[in-house]
């Protein structure tokens, strides 16, 4: 299978720079690296649900195949040896005979019934090329949002880490203080609560990341390496996360369109509606008679004169005019799979409007939130220093620069997740609109 992973507008590579502040230590030597597309390349390979998809169209291939046939010329041979005699009065009766016998059969016309299932199964194929279409953008926009959700805990830990340093530094600063005579020993025991509650948060979204790395293994099939690989990733700064936002690539009237001319599922559903069309010639082609052409030559050797060489070269006719019904039930049942797939494109139709208008309205909400979380970062930073100014001078107190602490924190992990959410979204955008890897098939992968 030659799997060529093309490059995804919406798709949001952090870099190829390794993660330094605590998140993500130095990797050792025989450790793989891998970014966004390599994690899609692997699952696009060894995931079952591919697999899968994948053999159901070369056995689609093999029924066209043998639809086909049945439009080719039919040719058999057989043989026998015996000992034979005749009781009569010639020279020879009684002889060892070998006898060949080679037949053809080559249709000739059968009213539809053997084209229509020639094409029904050619549909068929397309129909199983647009479900492995299917599977991949599907297992794409899940690949990728399991390597955001990896991305988001290793920020996420990030985060974690500067909470407990700002904590460790204020418990610090508040036992010096205390020493001092300047603050009571309630501050003190107050900021070492604090501080282990970060540390508890630390320790959380170290697990997390963990969880979200066994999720991103199941999904790509496999653990890569044998489970010693690293994500590559820059360390960008969080103010920096508003300027690396992909764009929403068009309008939604423009990504419905899209969606419309190139959805796998869509592609599919017309695909049944050709299959069972077909179907119904075939069916229908059953109430006439077949026409073919049909030869047997015979061929002894044996002394015995009554065994001679023959060969016969006819036109025949095979007209089953009445079946007890049969034929009127294929064909209502023709009819009423053609009015079902019929209904299942509508179905797959809405379906689509759906999901390209709500994956579209999702990625502008989590946009817009992106920018939201930005700003409050900011005033979460500004209130935090003047709750430490505060602090230091005597005029605020614990609580308030704890409240301020929490809140900075909060505004720094909703920026994680809003980011990370942002590109899921686009991602799902992506899988709405009908985006997907190249799944071309090879005669070799199918050995």
């Amino acid at each position: 299978m030659r799997l060529t992973v093309k490059s995804f507008s919406f798709a949001f590579v952090l870099g190829t720079i390794a993660f330094t502040a605590h998140a993500q230590s130095t990797p050792p030597a025989s450790a793989l690296e891998l970014d966004l597309e390599q994690f899609i390349e692997i699952a696009l390979i060894n995931n079952p649900g591919v697999d899968t998809a994948r053999n159901q169209v070369w056995a689609a291939e093999g029924r066209s195949t043998q639809a086909a046939s049945a439009y080719l010329p039919q040719l058999s041979a057989s043989g026998q040896a015996a000992r034979v005699h005749i009781n009569d009065l010639t020279p020879t009766n009684e002889d060892n005979l070998l006898a060949g016998t080679f037949s053809g059969d080559q249709l000739i016309f059968d009213f539809g019934k053997t084209t229509g299932s020639i094409s029904a199964a050619d549909s068929q194929v397309e129909s199983a090329r647009a479900f492995l279409n299917s599977v991949g953008s599907n297992l794409v926009s899940s690949v990728k949002a399991s390597y955001y959700n990896v991305l988001a805990s290793y920020y996420l830990i990030q985060v974690a880490n500067e909470q407990v340093d700002s904590y460790q530094k204020h418990y610090e600063r508040a036992a010096e203080y205390y020493k001092a005579g300047v603050k009571s020993k309630i501050d003190v025991t107050n900021a070492e609560v604090e501080l282990a509650n970060s540390n508890l948060l630390l320790l959380q979204s170290r697990f997390s990341l963990k969880s979200a790395k066994v999720n991103l293994e199941k999904t790509i099939g496999i653990a890569p390496n044998n489970g010693n690989y690293l994500i590559k990733m820059s360390d960008h700064n969080l103010a920096e996360f508003r300027t690396l936002l992909a764009d929403i690539p068009g309008t939604l009237e423009e990504l419905l369109q899209r969606a419309s001319l190139q959805r796998p599922d869509l592609v599919q559903a017309k695909k049944v509606i050709e299959s069972s069309t077909s179907l119904l010639t075939s069916a229908q082609g059953g109430y006439w008679p077949e026409i073919g052409v049909n030869g047997v030559y015979n061929t002894y050797d044996t002394d015995i004169s009554t065994f001679q060489d023959q060969w016969q070269l006819g036109i025949g006719i095979n007209w089953d005019f009445f079946s007890g019904f049969r034929t009127d039930g294929e064909v209502a049942e023709a009819k009423s799979n053609l009015r079902t797939s019929r209904a299942l494109l509508r179905d797959v139709e809405l379906t689509a409007i759906q999901q390209v208008t709500d994956s579209y309205h999702l990625a502008q909400e989590k946009r817009e939130s992106v920018f939201l979380a930005d700003k409050i970062l900011k005033l979460a930073g500004e209130n935090l220093s003047l709750a430490d100014g505060r602090y230091k001078t005597g005029l605020g107190d614990m609580i308030e620069f704890n409240d301020a602490q929490l809140r900075l924190t909060e505004a720094k992990s909703n920026l994680v997740t809003t980011f990370f959410d942002y590109n899921t979204a686009l991602a799902s955008l992506e899988n709405a609109i009908g985006q997907f890897p190249d799944m071309t098939l090879s005669t070799a992968d199918q050995q």
